[in-house]
């Protein structure tokens, strides 16, 4: 577990999840995808039993950031189902609107890529809208390169948005 205290009277934690954050992590997922321009679902499809079902996977990490009891961001990362992609993991990532800018994805990221090497991926993959140049900006600055471009990918909000592809080779 990792702590940090980012503003007066304010303590965050990054932990793995356990079962028991089901309700927690669905609550805080479902607040990013109302905004309706971060994520590509707008409704959470697992049942609170569902999500508990998967926290148990062991092939997969999920990391929750606390703020006291309150779930403010969630990260999975889903290694390969396949003998041949097992060295692959993908990426997702949600933060409350109230948390953002606070270092809770840096501090996540970090954290599920020690993860990673230490359960043998050698590749991490993540897909972000062009239109969330913060989201970009940091994984960039956490070593993620730009891979691909699928053009015109999502209409969002009356536009077209990119899907950007971007890596980080462990």
């Amino acid at each position: 577990m990792m702590l940090w205290k980012k503003k007066e009277n304010l303590s965050l934690s990054i932990r793995k999840a356990y079962p028991s954050d089901a309700r927690g992590i669905i609550n805080c997922m479902q607040s990013v995808m109302d905004e309706k321009i971060y994520l590509v679902s707008e409704y959470y499809l697992l049942t609170e039993r569902g999500e508990q079902e998967r926290l148990k996977n062991p092939d997969e990490l999920t990391l929750v950031c606390n703020d006291s009891d309150l779930v403010v961001g969630v990260l999975t990362l889903q290694r390969g189902m396949y003998k041949k992609n097992r060295h692959v993991a993908n990426l997702g990532i949600a933060i409350r609107r109230s948390y953002r800018h606070m270092n809770v994805g840096t501090g996540m990221i970090e954290q599920a890529m020690e993860w990673a090497k230490n359960n043998g991926i050698k590749k991490v993959n993540l897909e972000v809208f062009s239109t969330n140049a913060n989201a970009i900006k940091t994984y960039r600055k956490l070593g993620f390169e730009y891979e691909g471009l699928r053009k015109s990918q999502f209409f969002i909000n009356g536009q077209y948005v990119d899907d950007v592809l971007m890596t980080r080779m462990l």
